[in-house]
């Protein structure tokens, strides 16, 4: 897993170079505050949220630990974690995914107030995508074309449903 967030790391600050120029390490810094900044809004906002909508995010926390913990004794999370630990989890999951996937760009010009419900939709958006993608992994449709298709949906997909640019 590790190998794969640098990996995530990696893509975001060469596609932010790309785009925008600067050095490495200073665009290092800038993804560093960007999560940062995400995570604190989001731990401030995850206070005010349901239960449901917490329960919603949780899969988020699960996949950020290491697969055998995850599959052992998941199902007791809520017994043996804090509730604040998991929600500072949750936040920092959630920040973290926003920025690698769409940017600091996005993340930055977000309203600090707006952004809990558009990680949250965001998340909900991903869930219709996946929906959709497995539906046309199963078409039939000519090869090239589908995957070109699944690469759009991947690619903005979540972003273009929230309607967010």
């Amino acid at each position: 897993k590790l190998h794969n967030y640098a990996q995530l790391e990696a893509e975001l600050l060469f596609r932010e170079f790309k785009t925008y120029g600067g050095s490495l390490p200073q665009l290092s810094k800038v993804v560093s505050d960007a999560v940062n900044s995400a995570t604190d809004a989001l731990s401030i906002a995850l206070e005010s949220f349901s239960a449901e909508d917490k329960e919603k995010l949780l899969p988020l926390f699960r996949f950020h630990l290491p697969q055998t913990m995850a599959d052992m004794s998941f199902d007791k999370v809520h017994e043996r974690v804090p509730a604040q630990y998991i929600s500072n989890a949750i936040a920092s999951c959630l920040a973290s995914k926003l920025v690698y996937k769409e940017g600091t760009k996005f993340v930055n010009t977000l309203p600090k107030d707006k952004l809990a419900s558009v990680a949250l939709r965001y998340v909900e958006a991903e869930h219709q995508i996946a929906v959709l993608k497995s539906a046309l992994e199963g078409a039939d449709m000519p090869e090239k074309e589908k995957e070109s298709i699944l690469k759009l949906l991947e690619a903005g997909g979540a972003r273009t449903a929230l309607g967010v640019f």
